[in-house]
C-alpha cells in the first residue's frame, strides 16, 4: 500500500460482491482490469482503473477528508459541481461505466446499500459522462453535478460514486458468468437550512490488550457527540517505558466510520516485541479536520487474548484534583457554617 499521505492508491479489482471498501484514510479505491495479473498493492498493479476527486469546496481545502471523499452541508435548492478523474493503466481500452448508489454505515463500516436507491442520492448526484471508453494508459476528467430541490428534508446522506467495468468468465459448471467490478468515491451530503451541524467526538478510554497471536494492542472507545458521521484515522506514542524505552507512532487500523450518536473501538496494533510496560500511552485520534487527543498509563497482559486495567487517564487528572478541591472546600464551608451555628445555640442558651 502506499503511504497514507498520498490521495490515491490501487488495488486489484474485486467482484461486485465484495463490500464496499473505501478506507477510512481518504483513499479511494481503485481496480485491477479485467484479465490482467495481480499486482503488489505496495506499489503499481499491471494494469489498473482508479477514481479520485480532483477538488473540494472552498471552506474545506484545508480538511483531508473532504479532498478525496465528497463531505458538504448544502441547503435545500442550492448546486454545486465537482471534478473527477477516472485513470486507466491498462495496456487495452476498458469501457467503464459511471454510476451513483447509496451507502449506510453498518456495525461502524460504510458499506454499499442493499438497495442502490436506498436514498435521494442517485436522483441528486449526476455525471456528465454516464459511459465511456478510456484509452489504455489514459485519465479522463468528469464534472459530476448535485443539485438539491427546494423541498428536500434535513439530514446526511451517504453514498459512492462508482466506476464500473464488466466482464465476462467461463464457468465449467453456470458458463459465462459476467463479473461487475467497481472502484468508488465516497459521498457525505448533509442537507438543511442555515449553516452545517457541529462535528464532534470523545476518546472514553483506552483499554491494552494482546491478541490471539500475542501481538499487543490498544483500544480506544469512541463517541461521536455530533451530528455528522466520522472516519477515525490517527496514531499512538508511547514513552516512559522500560528503561525509559519510548516507541511509535504506531498508525490507528483505517476503515472504522462512526455515525451520529454511536460508538466504535479504535485499535492500535504494536510490535510483538514491546515489553509490557508500564508505558505513558498519547493516542490522537482524527476525522478531517477534527482531532481529540488522550494520554495514560498502560501495562500490557502478558496472556494471549486478554485484555488488562484501563488506563489511567493523566490528562483527566487535573479536573479530577480540582474537582476534589471543590468539594473538599464545600465541605470544609459547610462544616464552618454548622460550628457557628451550634456556638450561636450556645450562646442564646
Amino acid at each position: 500500500m502506499t503511504p497514507a499521505t498520498q490521495l490515491r492508491w490501487r488495488a486489484p479489482l474485486v467482484p461486485f460482491i465484495v463490500a464496499l471498501f473505501l478506507a477510512a484514510t481518504g483513499v479511494p479505491v481503485a481496480a485491477e482490469g479485467d484479465g490482467d495479473t495481480v499486482g503488489d498493492q505496495r506499489g503499481k498493479p499491471s494494469g489498473s482503473i482508479g477514481i479520485q476527486l480532483l477538488e473540494a469546496s472552498a471552506d474545506r481545502r484545508d480538511d483531508p477528508r473532504a479532498r478525496v471523499y465528497i463531505v458538504d452541508h448544502m441547503t435545500p435548492g442550492s448546486g454545486m459541481t465537482r471534478r473527477l478523474a477516472v485513470t486507466n493503466d491498462s495496456s487495452r481500452p476498458q469501457k467503464i461505466t459511471m454510476s451513483v448508489g447509496a451507502a449506510e454505515i453498518r456495525d461502524n463500516q460504510f458499506v454499499a446499500a442493499p438497495d442502490p436507491n436506498g436514498n435521494e442520492l442517485p436522483e441528486w448526484v449526476h455525471l456528465d459522462q454516464p459511459s465511456f471508453v478510456a484509452p489504455p494508459y489514459s485519465t479522463t476528467t468528469l464534472r459530476v453535478k448535485v443539485k438539491i430541490p427546494p423541498s428536500a428534508p434535513r439530514g446526511e446522506r451517504y453514498g459512492a460514486i462508482w466506476a464500473s467495468v464488466a466482464s465476462t468468465a467461463a464457468d465449467p459448471t453456470r458458463g459465462t458468468v459476467q463479473k461487475i467490478n467497481r472502484a468508488g468515491i465516497r459521498i457525505y451530503l448533509d442537507v438543511g437550512p442555515g449553516g452545517e451541524p457541529p462535528s464532534d467526538f470523545e476518546i472514553d478510554k483506552l483499554v491494552p490488550g494482546r491478541t490471539e497471536k500475542g501481538l499487543p494492542v490498544v483500544r480506544a472507545t469512541v463517541r461521536n457527540t455530533g451530528e455528522r458521521a466520522l472516519d477515525l484515522s490517527g496514531k499512538l506514542w508511547l514513552s516512559d517505558g522500560p528503561g525509559g524505552l519510548s516507541a511509535g507512532p504506531f498508525g490507528v487500523t483505517v476503515g472504522t466510520t462512526v455515525p451520529p450518536g454511536g460508538t466504535a473501538h479504535a485499535e492500535v496494533l504494536l510490535g510483538r516485541q514491546l515489553p509490557d510496560g508500564p508505558w505513558r500511552a498519547r493516542l490522537r485520534l482524527e476525522s478531517g479536520r477534527l482531532h481529540r487527543e488522550l494520554t495514560g498509563e498502560i501495562t500490557f497482559p502478558h496472556d494471549n487474548g486478554a485484555w488488562g486495567l484501563p488506563a489511567t487517564l493523566s490528562d483527566r487528572l487535573p479536573w479530577i484534583v480540582a474537582l476534589a478541591g471543590v468539594l473538599t472546600l464545600a465541605a470544609g464551608v459547610l462544616l464552618v457554617a454548622a460550628v457557628r451555628r451550634v456556638r450561636s445555640r450556645v450562646v442564646a442558651a
